[in-house]
């Protein structure tokens, strides 16, 4: 019987052992970025100015997040007030952790937004914001029009890549111009190409 008892014993003790060195190679291992996507080429024709609130930008942003991720396992969702919030959750060791990652955005020349991490959470794990971010970009699949960058912590939206279409045949295209959140402001231009 104490035969029983040793072996069950070192069993666990042997599961509990490998689930932290699988945790630590996880954590520790390194992880290329993700490139930022090539822009789409310049787009010819008519450029509407839409004004727009955060609140109007979220809705906004959570329609295409949502599309793009109802067939993965990975939901995600954005909150915008003074930053930007995304929430998402990821998978260490068979279980499913809540993620909050907080960014301060910016707009680049081809006006996508430049999400620069102010801070993340991932459950109660107390863990560096690059291993945070490399585990939320290796546990599902982002968008495509999103890409994590853990080791210059930051993350990228393609608004050129989002595709609105407008009718059968035309989509238009997204490009920011003000993205001014301390005053509630955001300027979004949608080009619609000329017919050819």
């Amino acid at each position: 019987m104490k035969n029983k008892w040793k072996v069950a014993f070192f069993g666990l003790l042997a599961l509990i052992i490998i689930a932290f060195v699988a945790l630590f190679v996880v954590v520790t291992s390194s992880s290329e970025d993700q490139a930022i996507p090539k822009n789409l080429a310049q787009i010819d024709g008519s450029e509407v100015t839409v004004n727009a609130t955060a609140n109007d930008f979220e809705t906004l942003a959570n329609h295409f997040i949502s599309d793009a991720t109802a067939d993965t396992q990975m939901p995600m969702k954005m909150f915008v007030d003074k930053d930007i919030t995304l929430t998402s959750k990821v998978s260490v060791l068979g279980a499913t952790l809540p993620v909050t990652m907080d960014f301060e955005p910016s707009i680049d020349d081809k006006g996508n937004l430049i999400l620069e991490q102010t801070s993340i959470e991932i459950g109660r794990l107390n863990i560096p914001p690059t291993t945070a971010l490399k585990l939320v970009k290796d546990s599902g699949k982002l968008p495509d029009f999103i890409t994590i960058q853990p080791s210059k912590n930051q993350a990228y939206i393609n608004l050129n890549a989002i595709r609105i279409p407008i009718s059968k045949k035309v989509d238009a295209h997204l490009r920011a111009t003000k993205f001014d959140l301390t005053n509630d402001e955001i300027e979004l231009k949608v080009i619609i190409p000329s017919k050819e």
